[in-house]
């Protein structure tokens, strides 16, 4: 890849939002699909697609930016445009990049950082209430068979509580609330926390995030990111839910969690908590659990594959017949 072909990347990225994302959801409303696991799985590949088109034709391929059609005419003078505006915009776009990218790699240090504070400010619960805890994560963790991680306990406001870390994850809980949990609520909590470290979710997310911010000029990189943590959730709630044999009390322990950081006043407008999430994401997910089948439709794996690999083929040959 030359430095002369960056301009390409606005186009690309500009261009193939425009194309993937109607796609994509007119895909998602022809063929139903609920199940929050395949939704998850489209919304990544519709983000990932152009950044990933534009590595594709200047690295293995090493198609340069060139009509390859018409040469000449009213189309080249199209296309000569569209270059134009490229080159301009990347110039523009270029030291901001640069400084989203190294935002995003302050994040994960701030990360580290906001984990080993946590570790030295944990809170020390009475012994009852600690057993109680690494008694439940230990039967969740045999269940799934992977390692017991740390559990720390914090009174910060606004967090019932998260999983944080990409190769040590620890999960964190909200020390204020727990006595007034019952066994299965707490398992509840728990179980959603280790779906996520099981799925090494903390480092796709910050991955994603990185490309989110890369990709910040347009408004779908966004949308897309926003759909795909929604739907990342609800695919947790459904396995811990399955995991405790009740999607009815599993959306009951989300509403009484919630319900007990508002009584606290712990809930800060635009504040995303790990487990609880924000209140119209919470609508939804509680909305979902208490649908039941309803919101599991899915495609065989062969057909959803397939429809997969058509919409990130089918986006890549777009963006090449542009640029």
């Amino acid at each position: 890849m030359r430095a002369s072909d960056l301009h390409s990347f606005f186009i690309y990225v500009f261009f193939g939002y425009f194309f993937i994302f109607p796609a994509l959801c007119i895909a998602l409303k022809l063929f139903n699909i609920k199940h929050p696991k395949q939704r998850k799985s489209l919304y990544s590949m519709a983000l990932f697609i152009p950044f990933a088109g534009f590595t594709l034709y200047h690295t293995v391929l090493e198609k340069r930016c060139q009509t390859g059609l018409l040469p000449g005419g009213l189309f080249w003078s199209y296309f000569d445009a569209l270059c134009n505006i490229g080159k301009t915009a990347i110039s523009f776009l270029t030291p901001l990049l640069v400084l989203l990218m190294l935002v995003g790699l302050l994040k994960a240090l701030a990360g580290s950082i906001y984990l080993r504070r946590i570790q030295r400010s944990s809170m020390e619960l009475s012994k009852e209430e600690r057993h109680r805890a690494e008694s439940i994560i230990r039967g969740c963790c045999r269940h799934w068979q992977i390692e017991v991680p740390q559990l720390l306990y914090t009174s910060q406001a606004g967090i019932a509580a998260f999983a944080v870390g990409f190769y040590r994850p620890v999960v964190v809980l909200n020390a204020n609330i727990l006595p007034q949990l019952t066994d299965s609520e707490l398992a509840g909590i728990l179980t959603h926390e280790l779906v996520h470290i099981r799925r090494k979710d903390m480092l796709r997310g910050w991955v994603l995030h990185l490309l989110r911010d890369l990709m910040i000029f347009t408004p779908f990189s966004t949308i897309l990111l926003d759909r795909y943590m929604l739907e990342r959730e609800r695919l947790c709630d459904l396995e811990a839910a399955e995991l405790l044999g009740s999607q009815r009390q599993y959306a009951a322990t989300l509403l009484k969690v919630w319900r007990l950081l508002v009584d606290r006043e712990q809930l800060r407008s635009g504040f995303v908590t790990s487990f609880t999430g924000r209140e119209r994401e919470m609508e939804q997910r509680v909305t979902a659990l208490l649908a039941g089948n309803e919101q599991k439709a899915a495609l065989t794996g062969y057909l959803f594959q397939t429809l997969l690999f058509s919409m990130a083929t089918l986006t890549i040959l777009f963006l090449g017949l542009i640029c």
